[in-house]
C-alpha cells in the first residue's frame, strides 16, 4: 500500500493557481509530488481541501477554524431541522453500521466574495482596535466559533472533543439520537483558542503541573455549558474537552414528569419532604441527569426562604431562579481539583455560609474531604431547612461508601441523611438507546452503629417503566414520615401523610393533563402553581375532612386552569401582535424593492449600470475568484481595483437613492 501523509498544508497567497476550482498538476508538483489523504490550500481570504482524488471538498474562510466534512454517500436520512442561528442540521443513519451521524451546515460557508473581502477589512481594522460591529469576527474572534451554534440546539446534551486536531471529528450526545459523530474537525488553533478563554474566564491553570481545568462558557444571553478540559501530559495527544450544556431555563418536576423520569408519588414525597425541611442527596453516575432533578426540586421550596448555593462550577441555571424571585445567594469555591487558587475552599465557604443566616442549603456536588463539614453542621442544626446535594454514585449503599469511606465523613454524621434518591440511565435490550428515570428512593435509619441500613420507599418497576410505592411506605413502616408526623401539627395520623403525599402528587399530574403546551410546565409556571397550593392547603385544610378535601381539589383546578387558559390567550395575543409587526415591515421591504426595481439603473447611478436597469446579482465565492483569475493582469492588483469599483459604485446607487425618493 502507498503511504500517505494525513493531511499537507501549503501557503498559496502569492499564486494565482489557488483561484482555481480544480487541483491542477502545477499545484502536486508544487508540493513536491507527495502523496496526502487532505490537501489544504492557504491564502489570507480562504482555505481550499481536497480529498487524494483531487475533489475539492471545502473552501473554508480565512475566520474559521474548523473543517466541515462532506456527508457520505452510504448514509440515511433520518430528520433535518434548522437553528436559530441559521444552520440547518441533518441527522443520518448508517446503512452499514449502529448509530447516528449529525451534519451541520452553517450560513458562514456560503458568503460570497464580496462579503469576504468586507470581512477581512473590518478585520484588520478590528486587530488595531479589539472593536467590531461585525458579526462572523464577534462569533469566531471574540465568541466560541462552531460552538455558537452546537450550544444552540435545544437537542444537543453534550459536545466532546478529542485531540488530535483536524484529525478527530466532533461528538454529540443528542436528546433524540444518543450519541452522535459529527462533520465537524476542530483544528489546533480552534483547540487553544478554547483553552485560553478557559482559563481567562476562570482565572485557572490549564499546563503541564495542573493538566486538568473545570469551568464554564455563557453564549450569547443564555446557553450556557460546563467544560472539563484535559491537557498534556495527561492527555496522550493534547487537548481535550467535555462539554455539558445546562438548560437555559431550570428543569421541573412536571417536565420529568411528561418525559416519563419521574410520576406523582415521586413528585407528592418530595414535595413533603422539601415543606419539612427533610436533607437528602440526588445521585448516580455521570450523566443520569442528578444535577438536573436537584435543580427541579429547589423550585419545590417556596420563594419565602432564602436559598444559599455552593458550586465549584456553576451549573444550576441561578439567573432564572432569581427571575422568578427566589431570595437566592450563589456561592463559588475553589475546585476540588485545585490545592491553590484565587477562590474559596470549599470548607471555608460552607463555613461562611453558616454565618449568613438561616437557608436552605444546596450543594451543587459533594465530592472533597471538606464534605465532613457539611455534615457537622447538619449533625449540630446549623441549618434548620432543607439541605440538598448530588454525589456520584449508583445505589444507596455506595453512596455511603463514598461519603464515609472516600469523604471522611463520620458514620454518625451520616444518619442526618434523610432520603438517597437515585437516579440512572435505563438501556434498552439492545443497548443502543437509553432513557433516565429515578429508580430508587431510600430512606436512611437511624438505629444502627456500624453497618447503614436502608428502607426503600420507592423502586423502580421496569414492566410498568415507573417508580411504585413500597409496602414500607404504604403501611406506616417509614421513620422519615413518622418523624415528620411528630413534629408538625394537622395530622392525625399516617394515613394523613399519605393523603398529602396524593394531593401533592396530584396537583403535579393535574398541571400536566391540563397544560395547553409543554411550555407551561417550565419554572415559570410551576412556581406560580406551588404558591397557589400552599395558600389553599393552609386556608381549606383538605385534610381535615372529605368535604375540604374536595373543595381544596375543586378549586386548585379552577384557579390553576385559568391561570394557564389567561397565559395561553396572552402569549397568542404577543403572538399575533409580532406576526402584524413583521408582516408589516416585510411589506414595507417588498415596496422599496419594488420601487427600486421600476426604475432604471441610471436613474441613480448616473448612466452606468446592466443592460436590464437591475442591480448584479452576487455569486458564489469561486465564481468570483475565477472570474478574477481569467482576465489579463496581476491577480491582487484586479482584485483591489474591482473591490474599490464596486464600493464606490454602490455608495453611488445608494446616495442617489435616497436623494431622490426623498429619505435625507
Amino acid at each position: 500500500m502507498e503511504e500517505h501523509e494525513e493531511i499537507i498544508t501549503k501557503d498559496c497567497d502569492e499564486c494565482e493557481k489557488i483561484c482555481s476550482s480544480t487541483l491542477s498538476d502545477d499545484c502536486i508538483n508544487c508540493i513536491g509530488n507527495r502523496k496526502f489523504k487532505i490537501l489544504r490550500l492557504k491564502n489570507d481570504l480562504f482555505t481550499k481541501e481536497y480529498d487524494k482524488k483531487r475533489r475539492l471538498l471545502a473552501v473554508i474562510p480565512f475566520f474559521m477554524d474548523v473543517r466541515f466534512d462532506h456527508r457520505p454517500e452510504d448514509l440515511k436520512p433520518k430528520e433535518n431541522y434548522f437553528l436559530t442561528t441559521g444552520a440547518k442540521v441533518d441527522i443520518c443513519e448508517s446503512k452499514d453500521d449502529v448509530g447516528y451521524a449529525y451534519f451541520i451546515k452553517i450560513p458562514e460557508i456560503n458568503v460570497t466574495f464580496q462579503e469576504l473581502m468586507d470581512i477581512k477589512k473590518e478585520f484588520d481594522k478590528f486587530k488595531e482596535s479589539n472593536i467590531t460591529e461585525n458579526e462572523y469576527i464577534k462569533k469566531w474572534f471574540l465568541g466560541y466559533g462552531i460552538l455558537e451554534h452546537l450550544l444552540r440546539d435545544p437537542k444537543v446534551l453534550e459536545i466532546n472533543i478529542n485531540p488530535p486536531g483536524n484529525k478527530t471529528p466532533m461528538r454529540i450526545v443528542h436528546a433524540d439520537y444518543d450519541e452522535c459523530v459529527t462533520n465537524i474537525y476542530p483544528s489546533e488553533d480552534f483547540l487553544n483558542y478554547l483553552a485560553t478563554r478557559l482559563k481567562i474566564n476562570t482565572g485557572r491553570p490549564l499546563n503541564k503541573a495542573q493538566p486538568q481545568l473545570d469551568g464554564e462558557i455563557l453564549v450569547g444571553k443564555g446557553a450556557k455549558a460546563r467544560v472539563a478540559a484535559i491537557a498534556d501530559p495527561f492527555s496522550v495527544f493534547g487537548t481535550g474537552y467535555s462539554i455539558r450544556k445546562h438548560r437555559e431555563r431550570p428543569w421541573t418536576l412536571p417536565l420529568f414528569m411528561n418525559n416519563k423520569m419521574a410520576n406523582s408519588w415521586f413528585a407528592g414525597l418530595m414535595s413533603l419532604c422539601i415543606a419539612h425541611g427533610r436533607t437528602f442527596l440526588s445521585a448516580g453516575p455521570r450523566g443520569s441527569g442528578k444535577t438536573s432533578l436537584l435543580g427541579s426540586l429547589l423550585l419545590e421550596i417556596l420563594p419565602k426562604y432564602r436559598i444559599l448555593t455552593i458550586e465549584d462550577t456553576q451549573e444550576l441555571p441561578i439567573a432564572a431562579y432569581k427571575k422568578l424571585g427566589y431570595d437566592l445567594l450563589p456561592l463559588k469555591v475553589r475546585s476540588a481539583l485545585l490545592k491553590e487558587g484565587m477562590e474559596l475552599p470549599f470548607d471555608t465557604g460552607l463555613r461562611t455560609s453558616l454565618r449568613l443566616g438561616d437557608s436552605c442549603l444546596i450543594i451543587g456536588e459533594i465530592r472533597s474531604k471538606e464534605a465532613k463539614v457539611l455534615y457537622e453542621a447538619m449533625r449540630v442544626g446549623a441549618m434548620s431547612n432543607v439541605v440538598a446535594g448530588t454525589v456520584h454514585s449508583d445505589s444507596p449503599y455506595g453512596v455511603y461508601d463514598r461519603v464515609v469511606n472516600d469523604l471522611d465523613v463520620p458514620k454518625g454524621s451520616f444518619k442526618v441523611t434523610d432520603l438517597i434518591i437515585i437516579v440512572n440511565q435505563i438501556k434498552s435490550t439492545t443497548g443502543l438507546s437509553r432513557k433516565r428515570r429515578v429508580i430508587q428512593v431510600t430512606e436512611v435509619l437511624k438505629d444502627w452503629q456500624d453497618e447503614p441500613k436502608f428502607q426503600d420507599l420507592m423502586v423502580y418497576d421496569p414492566k410498568k417503566d415507573e417508580l411504585v410505592p413500597t409496602k414500607d411506605l404504604l403501611n406506616g413502616k417509614s421513620v422519615l414520615l413518622k418523624q415528620i408526623m411528630e413534629r408538625t401539627s394537622g395530622y392525625s395520623g399516617y394515613k394523613d401523610l399519605i393523603r398529602d403525599i396524593q394531593l401533592r402528587g396530584w396537583a403535579k399530574d393535574l398541571h400536566v393533563k391540563i397544560a395547553h403546551d409543554a411550555e407551561q410546565l417550565e419554572a415559570k409556571y410551576i412556581s406560580k402553581a406551588n404558591i397557589l397550593f400552599a395558600k389553599l392547603f393552609e386556608l381549606l385544610k383538605p385534610l381535615e375532612s372529605k368535604k375540604s378535601e374536595k373543595e381544596f381539589m375543586a378549586k386548585f383546578q379552577k384557579h390553576l386552569k385559568a391561570l394557564l387558559d389567561a397565559d395561553l390567550k396572552l402569549r397568542k395575543a404577543r403572538k399575533t401582535a409580532r406576526e402584524q409587526v413583521e408582516k408589516q415591515k416585510k411589506k414595507q421591504e417588498e415596496e422599496m424593492q419594488k420601487r427600486i426595481s421600476q426604475k432604471p439603473l441610471s436613474d441613480y447611478t448616473g448612466g452606468t449600470g446592466s443592460k436590464d436597469g437591475r442591480l448584479p446579482d452576487s455569486t458564489g465565492i469561486l465564481a468570483q475568484i475565477t472570474s478574477l483569475q481569467s482576465s489579463s493582469g496581476g491577480f491582487t492588483d484586479r482584485l483591489m481595483d474591482r473591490l474599490e469599483y464596486w464600493a464606490g459604485y454602490f455608495k453611488g446607487v445608494w446616495s442617489r437613492f435616497k436623494a431622490k425618493d426623498g429619505m435625507d
